[in-house]
């Protein structure tokens, strides 16, 4: 038997994270993956702003990512298509990939297929001493002890006990240890049915004068999404099928060459590289935690993927659990801390899931456009409008109300905490009335730290890229020597305005604090704390951090209470 502080079930985007970022926390993991190999099918596409971040702070280049991508030119758009070869309907940016984005991220989205991300992250993981990987090793079995977790592993050597403090359950939407801990998954379980056809095509002159990322189908002999991860090479078709008149084994290659043709429309070879079945569902898993057992990732939360926010949701779950797992581990957190994880994590699902769902239901509004009121002359509607699209009154405006779909620029950067590891972070807005387009900075408790452009070293870099990923920042105002000072005391990485940074922006005017004034940011970067004129600023800050972190004041060194 072996033991390691941490397992990691799952070695997709979300294990890999979550293993990586508990090695930038010196706390060691043991990352197993029931698959023999990597998978070779595109999945996700959309890596996002924080997801870069994330990584950046890791050691993987978000970068290196964004050059890997497609580039804005080829994947800035997505269009509203009769067939690939046939009529266009409208089309809308995708996301915010130019330039103008540069004013609230230093990595604006990028489209890259899941197995290129992936490979930058096994790379990565492979490097690092504190990250024990195998694959075709499945976890079986989970149970839980006075000193942890014992876990039952299977792989091809047969069958091993694992010894851990705490699992991260990161398999998968199917999740079989979420089963395995009777985790009821909350809505609606398969809102439609598809078959993910992946094939290779160069189609780039098909393309080229309306090149895209998503094309979504609309001619009545063919339905479904085109999607283009590399319009020179790799490509899928996401197409609706009902098993209950069709079994999902029934769609061999025969079967969809067939549908792949269709949706292009031209004679282009193309050859077929994976086919599965899959389930579009908008649930949430009623609890994130069973005792020392934690739900991440797909594992935790399904959407349907109008949005393109599933793997970044899961890469935030893992930022957020990982550093609480490092600071209860390293004895600098009470075990209360881990209960704010669901607390901070489950409300952003929610928001995300009814906003994937909206996302979803809003596309039937262009084929009640596309296809009339009269079901026995929608052949002879669709025809009629795909001939003049712009002699339509209606479907301008009804591609219109898809933009938020595609710009869900505040849902990837403004979701803010409210929790115990906060100090009086204003209450959440509620999902429905949140703004998913319309990113407003924000310096308030919960909001995560704002980028700015700024001054250091003689460089212009992302304040994000000067905060301490591994532990507690003290963000200090120009004035703030008493904060500083406390902070520097106690080991804390500090940054004080004027002096470490130079930001073009006034500190007051920026933060809405004086110059006396500081912030403290958690290690993910989550603002836990506002602090104004200093009085007794060391046991102040001493004082703070353990309510934070759930200790009790008595755990405080002597000399501070």
């Amino acid at each position: 038997m072996s033991r390691h502080p941490v397992l990691v079930a799952g070695a997709g985007p979300v294990g890999c994270l979550a293993a990586l970022l508990l090695a930038r926390q010196g706390v060691a993991s043991c990352l197993v993956d029931r698959r023999h190999s990597p998978g070779t099918a595109p999945k996700a596409h959309a890596v996002n702003p924080r997801t870069l971040e994330i990584c950046d702070s890791i050691g993987v280049s978000a970068a290196a990512l964004r050059r890997a991508g497609a580039g804005a030119n080829d994947a800035g758009f997505v269009r509203f298509m009769g067939r690939l070869a046939g009529p266009e309907f409208g089309a809308l940016p995708y996301e915010r990939q130019d330039d103008a984005a540069l004013a609230y991220t230093p990595f604006p989205l990028t489209n890259i297929p899941q197995p290129v991300f992936e490979a930058a992250l096994f790379e990565a993981i492979a490097a690092e001493p504190l990250i024990s990987f195998a694959r075709g090793v499945a976890c079986t079995g989970l149970e839980e002890n006075a000193g942890g977790v014992a876990a039952t592993l299977h792989g091809e050597n047969g069958t091993s006990r694992l010894e851990c403090s705490y699992v991260i359950a990161a398999d998968g939407a199917n999740s079989r240890l979420r089963e395995a801990l009777c985790i009821a998954m909350e809505g609606p379980e398969a809102l439609q049915h598809y078959i993910m056809i992946h094939f290779e095509a160069d189609l780039r002159g098909l393309t080229d004068a309306r090149p895209g990322v998503l094309y979504f189908l609309f001619d009545p002999g063919t339905s479904g999404v085109l999607i283009a991860y590399d319009r020179a090479k790799t490509w899928v078709l996401m197409h609706p099928y009902d098993p209950a008149a069709t079994t999902p084994e029934s769609f061999d290659e025969a079967k969809c060459r067939p549908l792949v043709e269709a949706a292009i429309a031209a004679p282009v070879s193309f050859s077929i590289r994976n086919i599965s079945p899959w389930a579009m569902s908008a649930q949430i898993a009623e609890r994130y935690r069973k005792g020392r057992i934690f739900l991440a990732g797909d594992a935790a939360h399904r959407f349907p993927p109008t949005g393109g926010l599933g793997l970044n949701t899961g890469a935030v779950d893992a930022q957020n659990l990982a550093w609480k797992l490092a600071a209860v581990l390293k004895g600098e957190a009470g075990p209360a801390l881990l209960d704010t994880y669901e607390a901070e994590r489950r409300p952003v699902a929610i928001a995300n899931s009814e906003q994937s769902l909206m996302n979803a239901s809003k596309l039937f509004d262009i084929f009640g456009v596309l296809y009339g009121p009269d079901p026995a002359r929608m052949m002879e509607h669709y025809t009629a409008l795909a001939a003049a699209p712009a002699g339509s009154a209606e479907l301008p405006a009804a591609i219109e109300a898809q933009r938020p779909h595609f710009d869900s620029f505040n849902l990837q950067l403004g979701y803010r905490y409210c929790s115990a590891a906060l100090s009086d972070a204003p209450p959440l807005v509620p999902a429905s009335e949140i703004d998913i387009s319309r990113y407003e900075p924000s310096w308030d408790v919960g909001a995560h730290l704002p980028h700015r452009w700024v001054s250091c070293g003689g460089k212009t870099v992302s304040l994000l890229s000067l905060r301490d990923p591994a532990g507690f920042t003290l963000l200090a105002g120009p004035a703030a020597a008493a904060w500083a000072g406390a902070a520097r005391a106690q080991g804390m990485h500090c940054l004080v305005a004027g002096e470490d940074f130079a930001d073009s922006e006034d500190w007051e005017a920026l933060t809405g604090l004086s110059p006396e004034g500081a912030l403290l940011l958690r290690a993910d970067g989550h603002i836990a704390c506002r602090f104004g004129a200093p009085i007794d600023a060391p046991r102040e800050l001493l004082r703070r951090k353990a309510l934070l972190l759930g200790l009790p004041a008595l755990a405080l060194p002597a000399h501070a209470i």
